[in-house]
């Protein structure tokens, strides 16, 4: 079965996935997801790119991106996948395929759907039972969005959070709250499915991004033939 194409077009959030190979640990030692996070803002600063939202598993991660230039999308994950996997082969000696050659990137409608996939993405560890709750991970954007903290100086306020209130103050306590509700099932199913499909977002907004996707038709050289 062909594989879809990328889709890259500038303005648009994406959701990134990207898996260790064969499911293996991409992370081993609290230093490992500090490398990942470094790498991260070397190509942010070069790229530019608005990250919005991470959350670093020992063998995934996921992210929230918005390129600012168009046809970069694979370029930029290529450059971190490749940085990283150079540190990680030099510290533990070791070789061979670390990341699964082929990484997910559904794209995001910038309203309501975003703001759930955020909720998705870093409430990751509280599914997967590592902590009781968000805030008890380390390894995520959960303080920036709900107490301004932000160490690496790596992430970007989209619109949709900073529409949540008008203070920074009542925009963390907005959040915290947010978080604090259990997200409904099928919404995350609508995420999970966004990762196959390559969109998360109403009926209307799938149908314009498909619509911006159609390729022209082709018109064939010289004269029909005559049946």
């Amino acid at each position: 079965m062909p594989r879809p194409p990328r889709i890259s077009l500038e303005g648009l959030v994406y959701h990134i996935i990207q898996r260790g190979n064969n499911r293996q640990n991409v992370f081993r030692e609290p230093g490992d997801f500090e490398t990942y996070l470094h790498v991260l803002k070397r190509f942010k600063k070069k790229y530019s790119f608005k990250l919005y939202c991470y959350c670093l598993m020992s063998n995934h991660v996921h992210f929230v991106m918005e390129p600012t230039k168009p046809k970069t999308l694979s370029k930029i994950i290529q450059s971190i996948t490749l940085s990283h996997l150079r540190l990680y082969h030099s510290k533990y000696s070791s070789s061979g395929h670390l990341w699964q050659g082929r990484f997910r990137n559904p794209i995001i409608q910038a309203d309501n759907y975003l703001l759930e996939c955020l909720k998705y993405i870093e409430l990751n560890p509280v599914r997967a039972g590592i902590v009781r709750t968000p805030q008890e991970y380390k390894w995520s954007s959960y303080a920036f969005h709900a107490a301004g903290k932000d160490d690496m100086r790596i992430l970007d306020k989209d619109a949709v959070y900073s529409s949540l209130a008008q203070t920074d103050e009542e925009r963390y306590k907005a959040y915290q709250r947010f978080l604090a509700l259990e997200q409904e099932e099928k919404i995350v199913e609508c995420i999970k499915k966004s990762m196959a499909s390559g969109i998360l977002g109403s009926e209307e907004f799938s149908d314009r991004v498909k619509k911006s996707l159609a390729l022209p038709k082709i018109r064939l050289r010289g004269r029909p033939k005559k049946h």
